[in-house]
């Protein structure tokens, strides 16, 4: 029929498409939009069947209405609009407004479509921000995602797949198959379709069987269907530690000390937050997935590293926060909460309440976190028992989860919008099939969806890995990064699994040591495993992505692999060679420095804007106090900038103490590297002064308080780690059992120090193993000590590694808290350590 334009479906249109209101006429439209998101847009009522859409292929703008397949009464034909709608639309691209929250969303858009109703077009839109009014934070569709956990009692243990539920299999259909295809093969089965990831053409069967040769007979007789491609069992996962200020950063907590920090340090943690201070960089929100057992987060009163800082969310929230606190597989308390607490931790562990600090905490509210348990809802099932603790709070354990589960949770956290996706988890002994679903789900994302990047851990069974048999992890895609576990000083940890010809380890991270958390009796916890090098890069995608948002995962992965050191330093004895990183964790190890020092540089080339240098951003990033003792409570303090940028910097000085007082300006401004001055007073002599940059919000704290900490202290000392081989346990004439056994039983601990007023000193120090092993020989240990401002550094005379600690008091008692860690090779060690005296009277 003249004038009507005619479409049997929209193959081919896969992307480009434009929406816009028809009673508009200011020209505001929404897109370009792949076909899935205008689907999803059109499934969740943003877009109705009376708007107007666009496409490259189309002459002029069309109702939503007539569009096959985009709502379920869509015509085959689609009939033009009158002579009077809007020509086709320009080039021009609009930014997209935040959505809420997924779980208020039908609310929101109720009240859309009353604003649209009562204000009309395009006014109503701009009540919602500037730019596109279809937009969504959440990600790409991607279809139908569901699983099904199997019954506990129906699990077997078989020769072939280890334990898998006898009457459950996984299916892949063939290209162009459909659910009902799908529901034919299950039924020729005597089963039932229970779950599905439409993406990858997966299917989750249920049906009845109850030994290992049912579940060998139904995977045969779903791979002699034509329609199938292959079937596999449904597998489990598995999760695999004068009076200078000091320069403020959250990396010098004390939870740090003792060696603690020195992962931290090996990756550039730290310089990287100078760098991007240095550069007064805009950074841009960025949202993180993690797949993983879920974050425990105590309730008002307790250490919580997320609440006030970073934003966390929970997409299914029958699976993300839990009620309790987590156990190791012993039945050990995970002091960090749980394992998924514990990454997630290192990813975005609040910087500004002491304690530990995550690699992207500092990015704040610009972080989101979005949780997904594995284990738990409808992915899997976990075990709890009342907390020893606290009857009314339940500790979980024994958490089961399943690869179709593991792969909707990622799907879900796509669909949430999340552009980078921690997996700290596996299986290392999968099912080939099951390998290969994983395999073709990311290289299909790799193709469809480019701007999302998965970081998988590399796996801690200490094995050259066979590739075939390993998910999600190992594979050379662009959005694919594999990271292995490093020991802080750069070698291979002995757990790690190792890269092979068809197993990809991208790079190294610190897996050994790293702090995940407190003890409750003080100090850091840390835990090992590749779980936790995973993060650290983790972190260090978010930093870049929210330097550049137009990074996509490809872009990352190379920036990360291109500026990533391939050695390291000696930490403790700089006269001695840097560690070369070995070949099977990919040569390399992860510098976060550097990558945010390339994409620093990266963003003033487009600007037309010189490269700045390493030390130009750290002297910008950093500011120095010195305060310069007179009378008593009388200080002259200097801030110092090494070095300002065009606009010159601002100093700021807050005192706090009692009846303080400030001579001269607050605030004082510098034109070029220079110091500025004031005079403070603190009668009391005790109080805290802070000179903040206010162009880079560097700060240097002076803690002023007469503490003497001469004379005697008492507490205990804590084992948190001993990892040792059984030959070097035996040539100290013990066993690695007995010395593990050690683990976490406090010792009796006494140290008498004689400190002079330069901060110099000598002590004697006396650990009491006795009291928690009897094979074991206490004798004093001579001493040496240096102390400035509230840091105490002590060095044994014996075998033992320096112990750093922070002093600071509590009405009339002195506590000292700290860390020790000691590593060779064949062993390493690790313990906290708790002190306290009364303070001296006059």
């Amino acid at each position: 029929m003249p004038g009507e334009a005619t479409m049997t479906d929209a193959t081919g249109m896969d992307s480009g498409w434009m929406v816009r209101r028809p009673s508009d006429t200011s020209g505001t439209q929404g897109g370009p939009y792949s076909w899935e998101q205008l689907f999803e847009l059109a499934r969740d009522g943003v877009v109705p069947p009376t708007d107007l859409v666009w496409h490259p292929s189309l002459t002029e703008w069309l109702p939503a209405s007539t569009v096959p397949g985009l709502f379920p009464s869509a015509a085959a034909t689609i009939a033009p609009t009158p002579p009077s709608a809007s020509p086709a639309p320009t080039q021009t691209t609009y930014a997209a407004p935040p959505q809420p929250p997924h779980k208020k969303r039908g609310a929101l858009i109720a009240i859309i479509g009353l604003l649209v109703i009562v204000l009309g077009g395009g006014a109503a839109w701009m009540l919602l921000g500037s730019g596109n009014p279809f937009a969504s934070d959440r990600g790409p569709s991607l279809g139908e995602v569901t699983s099904s956990v199997p019954d506990r009692s129906k699990l077997i243990e078989t020769t072939t797949w280890g334990e898998v539920p006898a009457n459950q299999l996984a299916m892949v259909m063939v290209d162009g198959s459909s659910r009902k295809d799908a529901e034919k093969t299950a039924k020729a089965l005597g089963g039932t379709v229970v779950g599905e990831v439409a993406y990858v053409n997966l299917y989750q069967i249920e049906f009845d069987g109850t030994t290992e040769a049912d579940l060998a007979a139904a995977i045969d007789a779903a791979e002699a269907d034509a329609r199938v491609d292959y079937a596999y069992p449904v597998s489990q996962v598995f999760s695999d530690a004068e009076i200078w200020g000091v320069r403020q950063s959250p990396y010098n907590d004390p939870v740090y000390a003792g060696g603690a920090g020195d992962g931290y340090k090996a990756v550039g943690v730290d310089k990287a937050w100078t760098y991007i201070k240095g550069a007064g960089a805009e950074l841009s929100d960025v949202k993180v997935g993690v797949v993983d057992d879920g974050i425990f987060m105590p309730g008002e009163g307790a250490e919580n590293e997320f609440e006030g800082n970073i934003t966390v969310e929970f997409p299914d929230e029958e699976a993300g926060e839990l009620a309790g606190r987590g156990a190791h597989s012993d039945g050990s308390a995970n002091e960090a909460g749980s394992h998924g607490t514990a990454v997630s931790t290192i990813i975005g562990g609040n910087p500004d309440n002491g304690g530990p600090s995550g690699v992207a905490g500092p990015l704040g509210k610009k972080l989101t976190l979005s949780m997904i348990n594995q284990f738990g809802g409808k992915y899997g099932d976990t075990t709890t028992t009342p907390d020893p603790e606290d009857p009314t709070k339940q500790v979980w354990y024994n958490g089961k989860s399943y690869s179709i589960g593991s792969l909707v949770a990622i799907t879900k956290q796509i669909k949430n919008g999340a552009k980078v996706i921690n997996c700290s988890w596996g299986n290392s002994k999968a099912d080939p099939k099951d390998v290969e679903t994983y395999k073709r789900f990311f290289t299909k994302m790799a193709a469809d969806h480019p701007d999302v990047l998965f970081v998988c851990s590399g796996g801690n069974g200490g094995n050259v890995m066979d590739g075939s048999k390993r998910y999600p992890s190992g594979l050379p895609l662009d959005n694919m990064i594999t990271v292995g576990a490093l020991d802080k000083d750069g070698k291979t940890a002995k757990y790690a699994d190792k890269a092979s010809d068809d197993y990809e380890i991208t790079l190294g991270a610190p897996g050994s040591d790293s702090v995940v958390g407190l003890q409750g009796a003080g100090g850091a916890e840390m835990q090992d495993g590749s779980s936790f090098a995973a993060p650290h890069v983790t972190a260090a995608a978010a930093i870049l992505k929210s330097l550049n948002p137009k990074l996509n995962a490809g872009d990352i992965k190379r920036i990360l692999t291109e500026t990533a050191r391939t050695s390291i330093p000696n930490l403790k004895d700089p006269k001695a060679p840097d560690q070369a990183i070995g070949a099977e964790m990919g040569g390399k190890i992860l510098a976060v420095d550097q990558a945010v020092l390339k994409v620093i540089n990266d963003l003033r080339a487009e600007k037309g804007l010189a490269a700045m240098t390493p030390e130009d951003l750290e002297k910008l990033g950093v500011v120095d106090a010195v305060a310069i003792t007179g009378d008593i409570g009388e200080y002259q303090v200097k801030g110092i900038a090494e070095a300002v940028g065009a606009k010159g910097a601002t100093l700021k000085i807050e005192v706090y103490g009692e009846n303080n007082a400030i001579g001269g300006k607050t605030q004082q401004t510098l034109d070029a590297a220079g110091e500025v001055q004031w005079n403070v007073t603190l009668p009391e002599d005790k109080g805290t002064i802070v000179v903040t940059r206010l162009d880079s919000g560097a700060k240097s704290i002076i803690t002023i308080e007469d503490i003497d900490i001469n004379g005697h202290w008492s507490g205990t000392f804590t084992f948190t780690k001993v990892d040792i081989d059984a030959s070097v346990a035996e040539q100290e004439g013990c066993t690695a059992e007995i010395l593990q056994s050690m683990i976490g039983k406090p010792a009796p601990m006494t140290l008498d120090l004689t400190v002079g007023e330069d901060g110099q000193g000598t002590g004697s120090m006396l650990i009491n193993f006795n009291a928690v092993m009897e094979e074991a020989d206490s004798e004093p240990s001579a001493v040496t000590v240096s102390y400035s401002g509230t840091t105490l550094t002590i060095t044994p005379a014996n075998s033992m590694a320096p112990m750093t600690a922070q002093v600071s008091r509590s009405g009339e008692t002195l506590n000292m808290t700290g860390n020790m860690v000691m590593e060779s090779d064949g062993w390493s060690l690790a313990a906290v350590f708790s002190l306290s005296k009364p303070v001296p009277t006059e």
